[in-house]
């Protein structure tokens, strides 16, 4: 009997000992998987900030963003700038940091707080105690806070969530928030100065080619009948005063035979001494075409843009914009009128067109 009872009393023992061992453990593990889950519980979830600027002792606004966990009412949020993000770690505020004149403009969400204490690196936010409804991050901006000043460290917001007014007593949810100054990168690029300009009896309307003409035999002079030509400029440029055209260049001569121009725009006279331009399409004598392009602030002087009128005067600004253009083609028309008393000889000019952008 004594063996048989001892043999039953060191069976059970063993059954005693593993059982007391499973328990602690069990005990043990449920600890360590409540433990995690009570701290999400109370921990700011979605936490973010953005600083309009991280230059070194700039004004800037910043605003934080965080979820509430917890349903409990919320009665002011407490935000302590520290260089050190760790709750239980004595705050050393951040050199150069200053949130005293930091102004509460904006705030989503969980809303209806005012700025109830602030200090040069402390803010607590206030409100009447309302349960948290808000299942999105709320945010909160600030202007008028100056950067910290040390490049080298990174800085804290610690948050805190408490019933109270005033951010005293037991905390509800609390996290930290961790951001950085650093010297700026200065990026910067500039659009140069452009003028496009071409000139000949036929271009691009981008002046990528033109025919390489830049002379035209207009043919025998006659009392009886009007010579004609025509030759094409393309213009563009960024200049935000725009461009102007000017022509210049003598009247058509022979030595000292001259062919005069009209100073007023007038109708093509036949039989008469005329040398004149204009700038758009003529069926008296049907001859040159309108402006072209998509950039219709470019336009021609009011003096060469009537039909069927014409007139000369070197140093005209034939054509212009007030602004940005980009690109327009003119076409010049040119007509010849000589009287018959006109005295022999071979007539020419050269008119020259001069862009200027208005920068």
């Amino acid at each position: 009997m004594k063996s048989s009872y001892y043999r039953l009393h060191a069976i059970t023992g063993v059954w005693h000992y593993i059982g007391r061992e499973a328990l602690v453990a069990l005990c043990f593990l449920l600890l360590l998987i409540a433990s995690p889950v009570s701290a999400a519980d109370m921990r700011f979830q979605e936490r973010s900030l953005y600083m309009s600027s991280t230059i070194p002792g700039e004004a800037a606004s910043y605003t934080i963003s965080f979820r509430y966990m917890s349903p409990e009412p919320v009665g002011s949020v407490d935000m302590l700038f520290c260089t050190d993000p760790i709750p239980y770690h004595p705050c050393i505020p951040p050199p150069g940091l200053d949130v005293s004149n930091a102004s509460l403009v904006e705030q989503d969400g969980e809303t209806g707080f005012t700025v109830g204490s602030q200090s040069d690196h402390h803010i607590v936010l206030s409100r009447s105690p309302q349960a948290i409804t808000a299942t999105a991050p709320s945010s909160y901006k600030f202007t008028n806070i100056v950067n910290p000043s040390d490049t080298n460290q990174a800085f804290a917001i610690r948050l805190r969530s408490h019933a109270s007014l005033d951010g005293t007593g037991s905390q509800i949810d609390f996290g930290s928030i961790r951001g950085q100054v650093t010297e700026s990168i200065i990026i910067q690029t500039q659009v140069p100065p452009m003028l496009i300009f071409c000139v000949a009896e036929e271009v691009d309307d981008s002046c990528a080619g033109t025919n390489q003409n830049f002379y035209r035999d207009m043919g025998s002079l006659s009392d009886q009948t009007t010579l004609t030509a025509q030759s094409q400029m393309a213009v563009g440029t960024n200049a935000s005063g725009g461009f102007a055209i000017t022509a210049s260049g003598a009247p058509m001569s022979a030595g000292t035979n001259v062919i005069d121009s009209p100073d007023t725009p007038e109708p093509s006279r036949p039989g008469t001494n005329q040398f004149a331009i204009n700038l758009v399409e003529n069926d008296q004598p049907a001859v040159g075409a309108n402006p072209s392009g998509a950039w219709t602030n470019a336009v021609v002087s009011p003096d060469y843009a009537q039909p069927n009128r014409y007139k000369y005067t070197s140093g005209d600004v034939v054509a212009y914009s007030p602004n940005v253009s980009l690109m327009r083609k003119f076409t010049v028309s040119y007509i010849l009128n000589s009287h018959r008393d006109l005295k022999p000889g071979v007539y020419s000019t050269t008119v020259n067109y001069i862009a200027s952008g208005r920068f």
